[in-house]
């Protein structure tokens, strides 16, 4: 299984390819951290989510969720033509904070079982949806790279209000079609989830396994197997990688970002930060003004 650990992040951020044209076949089965919005132009194949098999085919619109392990094979010929958009689930909520009833439908989709992640859009569906990442192809070449967040969070707006509007609308209710919870919970992506959720405090896994209902035991030897690292490292990394967009905040201090991301003495966090990036935070900031 391949885990993206390495993804090359924009402003520690978003992941975007337009168009992207593969002449091999391609087939892998991962999970990644981030939000995965595919759209297939052409090509053809299947892609199995949630022990679901779907069938790929120009038109197809595929939704990841953060953590979910998914697998995908597509056959050459025909060339395999691809549009992808992978943002952080964490910096997604922060965008969309002053759009409540957006934010409350993302959310929604984010935290439940959906009964459907693979979707074979109408020909007016695909026409939008291309439309849309054409624009945000164009838009990101041609503005300047401090204004490319605000981009990617306008095509978020406008992507989610038309799928909820038109691709995957809630029912009469006012709710979204999920099926029945399942028994148990996987382990792995509550133990993500639930760092996302509290790596801005100090915990211990001893409290993380008692509200998730495991063994402490148990989460750590399991989270080592599945993750390649263990608890504390992912954490530290979660904590570095927020702190770099904290960095770019000229408003909070060294210590304002170290405290806001979970570290509780500043130089600790100076040294890890060094330790990862080969900068300090401060050299880092003046870096990306530059």
């Amino acid at each position: 299984m391949k885990i993206h650990h390495s993804i090359p992040w924009r402003d520690n951020l978003y992941l975007f390819n337009y168009r992207s044209v593969h002449t091999e076949p391609v087939e892998y089965f991962h999970y990644h951290e981030g939000l995965e919005i595919l759209y297939i132009h052409e090509g053809a194949g299947r892609y199995i989510v949630d022990n679901q098999t779907y069938s790929l085919k120009p038109g197809t619109l595929v939704l990841i969720k953060p953590f979910q392990i998914h697998h995908i094979k597509v056959i050459v010929p025909p060339n395999y033509i691809r549009s992808l958009l992978k943002i952080k689930a964490s910096v997604i909520e922060r965008f969309l904070t002053a759009l409540p009833q957006l934010t409350t439908a993302v959310s929604q989709l984010l935290e439940h079982p959906w009964s459907n992640q693979v979707f074979h859009l109408s020909s007016k569906d695909a026409l939008y949806l291309e439309n849309q990442f054409l624009q945000l192809h164009e838009m990101l070449a041609s503005v300047p790279p401090k204004v490319q967040k605000e981009v990617v969070a306008l095509f978020l707006f406008h992507f989610f209000t038309y799928f909820n509007s038109h691709i995957y609308p809630p029912d009469r209710s006012g709710g979204f079609k999920y099926p029945a919870p399942a028994a148990s919970i996987e382990p792995v992506g509550a133990m993500v989830r639930w760092i996302g959720k509290h790596y801005h405090l100090s915990f211990t896994i001893n409290e993380m396994a008692a509200e998730l209902h495991f063994s402490p035991s148990y989460l750590s030897k399991l989270f080592k197997e599945q993750m390649g690292m263990t608890i504390i490292e992912y954490t530290n990394n979660k904590r570095l990688e927020e702190a770099r967009t904290l960095l770019g905040l000229p408003s909070l201090t060294i210590e304002d970002v170290s405290k806001q991301t979970g570290f509780n003495y500043p130089s600790y966090f100076i040294a890890m930060f060094k330790k990862k990036y080969g900068l300090t935070p401060l050299q880092y900031r003046m870096q990306t003004k530059l």
